[in-house]
């Protein structure tokens, strides 16, 4: 995979909102110590395409605080990660990026899939919304939140 620093200069599609979110991406000093804690021999990776609404508002996140913890983080792409989505679905059934992969010392240890588990929930029940909505709805959640509950989830994820 490639490092943060490099998918990002390479992003085309939504540049903008990229680059927005991260400059204005920071992570709770709670969740850095926690992160710091179990980030021995962790490594992450992360499959996301640039196009992916849910991966541009969460991959800026997820890279400050590997950055501000010194964990390592790589990003593939979808067609170099389908065997990763293709083995964690989403609630679902569906394949999706972001995918994100918590390697402990080579070994998978946690997955993170799309989007957190109260959006995933709240947007599921918006089914009979235009997809449109459905979508303004999604992103404005996004950019209320600023990447924390998806941080929240990942810290507890690989603290167990």
């Amino acid at each position: 995979g490639v490092t943060w620093d490099a998918f990002l200069a390479d992003v085309q599609s939504q540049r903008d909102k990229w680059q927005t979110n991260a400059g204005r991406a920071t992570v709770d000093a709670d969740l850095v110590q926690r992160f710091k804690r179990v980030a021995p021999g962790l490594k992450i990776l992360v499959v996301a395409e640039p196009s992916c609404s849910d991966s541009v508002n969460t991959i800026p996140y997820l890279a400050k605080l590997a950055a501000l913890t010194g964990v390592d983080l790589r990003i593939v792409n979808k067609a170099t990660g389908a065997p990763v989505i293709e083995h964690h679905l989403t609630p679902d059934g569906r394949t999706a990026t972001p995918t994100v992969i918590l390697l402990r010392d080579g070994k998978e240890a946690g997955v993170w899939v799309e989007r957190p588990a109260v959006l995933q929930t709240w947007h599921m029940s918006m089914a009979a919304l235009d997809s449109d909505e459905r979508l303004r709805r999604k992103l404005s959640w996004y950019d209320w939140d600023r990447g924390a509950t998806t941080l929240a989830e990942i810290v507890a994820l690989a603290e167990k």
